[in-house]
C-alpha cells in the first residue's frame, strides 16, 4: 500500500527539531563534561568499538584523520588513552582507553543518561517508548543499520587491559 507524502511543512518541522535537538544535547554534553565535545567523542567511540585504529575512529564518527589525532594526543597527554601495537600491522597502532579514560568515559555516560532522564522526567513511560521506536526508525531510514548500544563496562575493560599488554614504547 502507497502511503502518502508527508507534506514539505512537517519535513521542515521534523528537520529543524531534529537539528535543534542535536545541538542542545551537544551543547548539554559540553556545559556539564569539561571536556571538548571532540575529544569526548573518541573517547565514547574507544569505548563502544574497543581498541581500533585511529582511522577507525575517523570513519565512524566522520571526523578527519588529523582531527582524531588531534584529540586522541590531548586524551593521551591526560593519561586517558595509549598507542598499542596493532596485531595486523605492527607498523601501524591502536589507540587504547587507559583505566583511567574507561572511569572518565563511564562516568560521562552516566552523568548524561542522568541529566537527561532528569529533563525528561514529566514523560510517561510510553511517551518515551514512543520517541525511542521512532527515533530508531528515522536512524534506520537515515542509514544507522544498527542502534548504537553501549557495551558491558567489564567487557570494556578487559578488551583495553589486553591491547594494553601490548603498548608501544615512547615515541613510537
Amino acid at each position: 500500500m502507497m502511503s502518502e507524502k508527508i507534506s514539505q511543512d512537517d519535513a521542515v518541522a521534523m528537520l529543524t527539531s531534529v537539528g535543534g535537538i542535536m545541538r542542545s544535547i551537544k551543547h548539554l554534553y559540553a556545559e556539564h563534561e569539561g571536556i571538548d565535545h571532540g575529544a569526548a567523542v573518541v573517547l565514547s567511540m574507544l569505548y563502544r568499538l574497543g581498541p581500533v585504529r585511529p582511522s577507525d575512529i575517523a570513519q565512524a564518527c566522520g571526523l578527519d584523520m588529523s582531527t582524531v589525532s588531534r584529540y586522541a594526543r590531548t586524551q593521551e597527554e591526560a593519561g586517558r588513552v595509549a598507542k598499542v601495537a596493532d596485531p595486523a600491522d605492527r607498523r601501524a597502532h591502536r589507540l587504547a582507553l587507559t583505566d583511567a579514560g574507561i572511569e572518565h568515559v563511564d562516568g560521562l555516560w552516566r552523568a548524561r543518561i542522568e541529566n537527561f532522564r532528569d529533563l525528561i522526567g514529566h514523560w510517561s513511560p510510553q511517551d518515551a517508548q514512543t520517541l525511542t521506536t521512532l527515533a530508531r526508525r528515522l536512524a534506520a531510514d537515515l542509514g544507522q543499520e544498527h542502534p548504537i548500544e553501549m557495551p558491558d563496562l567489564e567487557q570494556v575493560r578487559a578488551a583495553h587491559k589486553a591491547a594494553l599488554a601490548e603498548t608501544l614504547p615512547k615515541g613510537a
